[in-house]
């Protein structure tokens, strides 16, 4: 596994900065990494790299974003 610096990761603070709402984490069932999905959006954002969405997730926790057991239903 290649550790991700935090200069690696700065283009997607969005994802827990606040600056994009919407985004949570959801468990998979087939997965150890959480899906990263938006809730305004109802979109799942796709990372190819399995260290850097590892990394990203990680780093989404530490900053308090939901990890939720499901997708939400659709408002």
């Amino acid at each position: 596994m290649t550790h991700r610096t935090a200069a690696e990761l700065e283009g997607n603070s969005y994802l827990w900065d606040g600056s994009e709402p919407g985004w949570v984490l959801c468990r998979s069932k087939i997965l150890d990494i959480p899906t990263i999905f938006n809730r305004i959006t109802r979109m799942v954002l796709l990372v190819e790299d399995t260290d850097e969405w590892r990394a990203i997730t990680d780093v989404m926790l530490s900053h308090g974003v939901p990890l939720l057991d499901a997708l939400p239903p659709e408002e």
